[in-house]
């Protein structure tokens, strides 16, 4: 997969103008990709084989508008995340259903007061969401990606509560200095996480005890990528906001 990403992707899909700030990618097992935008709860499906739109949805009943960073599959339930740690808790609209508004619940993390959350997956085994920080607010953070492990199971912190990767560990291979997390997504073949930095042009690779496996640039074929999911035959996707033109997703075939 790390030496994939450095590469031209295979596919590249223009999304509809609803989606031109893609800002989270999640995957669900009957193949659909899960979209969202930046500023408002849209969430748009979409045929992971072709990147044709099959169905479009909103949350309500009053559409919630906030900095939405991040989606995530766990089981029948969708989950978004704000910037600030705020999660939106739906369940996973059925296959039939094209269109829908669905109903959410909101959970407060708290862990906005320690650092900028941006991207948002989901690890079964443990049945933990993983929340990754951008840009840490508490000093002890400083020069470090944190990713935050959330239980779905008693609605609090897990333990461990986080791992904890020096800068200077996701900083090898490529220039650069730090790691501020765009995106999180777990690959359901290995495991492993795979991080990537928009801000930093870059990608780590690391296992479930946050030990760096690889690093390198995510390449000059994306501009600002936000969002990221895996498919279990490796299948890797990178959504890029578009600012005056189109969102797009990038498709790498990495097996």
């Amino acid at each position: 997969m790390d030496r994939c990403l450095g590469t031209k992707p295979s596919a590249r899909w223009e999304m509809p103008k609803v989606l031109r700030e893609v800002s989270g990618l999640a995957l669900s097992d009957d193949g659909r990709l899960w979209v969202h935008n930046d500023e408002s709860g849209i969430v748009v499906a979409i045929d992971h084989r072709t990147g044709a739109v099959v169905g479009s949805y909103r949350l309500g009943p009053l559409l919630p508008r906030a900095d939405f960073e991040g989606i995530a599959v766990a089981g029948d339930r969708l989950f978004m995340v704000t910037s600030d740690g705020v999660l939106y808790r739906m369940t996973l609209p059925a296959r039939r259903a094209k269109e829908a508004v669905l109903p959410f619940e909101v959970i407060d993390t708290k862990l906005g007061a320690q650092c900028e959350i941006e991207g948002l997956s989901y690890d079964p085994t443990d049945r933990v969401l993983l929340l990754a920080c951008k840009t840490p607010r508490a000093k002890a953070l400083a020069r470090q990606t944190v990713v935050f492990r959330w239980s779905v199971v008693k609605g609090g912190l897990a333990s461990p509560d986080r791992l904890t990767i020096p800068w200077g560990e996701l900083a090898k291979g490529r220039p650069g200095k730090a790691f501020h997390a765009s995106s999180i997504e777990r690959d359901p073949t290995t495991g492993n996480y795979l991080l990537i930095s928009s801000a930093d042009h870059g990608f780590g690779l690391i296992d479930r005890a946050g030990k760096v496996l690889a690093t390198g640039p995510i390449g000059r074929h994306h501009r600002q990528p936000e969002g990221l999911a895996i498919a279990k035959d490796g299948t890797v996707f990178i959504g890029d906001e578009g600012h005056r033109g189109p969102g797009t997703i990038s498709v790498y075939a990495c097996r």
